[in-house]
């Protein structure tokens, strides 16, 4: 399977387009057809897999680390952002290239196939858990109605990083950095207990009498 993913992003890059077809493709590496569909349905969905894995390969560098677990929840995602940032530069022209005609808001409604389809998911399932520990630890509040889109704004954030990565020219992503702490920074300022909690949890006090 690796094999296959690095010489398909060779290839593209190389050609700046995908190949004709999966046949050629794969004869061109001497290996039969079925070989690519027994990891990829489509080159689109290698184009997926591409940016879930780089993800996943974060996120299993995290849970390796002991002191991650260690880590506050806004730490977590500060670290889940910057280490999938530092992944995704092995891949950076590959993943231009791919935002470009299929990940770009402009190009989703044109109809281009969802790109980050399997990112999605797997970012709904680690930063749910997220959300679970902070809820646990008091870092995020716990509101009625709202406490379940909280993954759907976090999704939001992940996508303008994504974007803003992209579109950076900064000195080693310096920008991004920058971009990365300041939305987080943000983000748990909002889900955290916040002026309108407090006011909310007065009104309460004052009206329950």
């Amino acid at each position: 399977m690796e094999q296959i993913k690095q010489e398909y992003i060779r290839y593209v890059l190389n050609h700046g387009k995908r190949p004709a077809s999966v046949f050629t493709f794969m004869q061109s590496l001497n290996m039969d057809e079925k070989s690519f569909y027994d990891y990829y349905s489509s080159f689109a969905a290698l184009e997926e897999a591409v940016w879930d894995d780089a993800f996943n390969e974060t996120i299993n560098k995290l849970r390796n680390d002991s002191v991650f677990e260690e880590y506050s929840t806004r730490e977590k995602m500060l670290a889940m952002y910057y280490g999938y940032i530092e992944t995704l530069k092995n891949v950076r022209s590959f993943a231009k290239m791919t935002y470009e005609q299929r990940g770009s808001l402009e190009r989703r409604l044109c109809g281009e196939p969802n790109l980050f389809a399997r990112l999605e998911k797997s970012f709904d399932s680690f930063v749910k858990g997220i959300i679970n520990d902070g809820i646990y630890t008091g870092e995020i509040t716990d509101r009625p109605f709202l406490t379940d889109r909280y993954a759907g704004f976090l999704w939001w954030q992940m996508k303008f990083i994504i974007g803003f990565w992209i579109k950076d020219n900064s000195q080693s992503f310096q920008r991004t950095d920058a971009a990365i702490e300041k939305a987080v920074n943000l983000s748990f300022d909002l889900l955290g207990k916040n002026i309108a909690d407090s006011a909310f949890d007065f009104a309460k006090f004052v009206f329950a009498r």
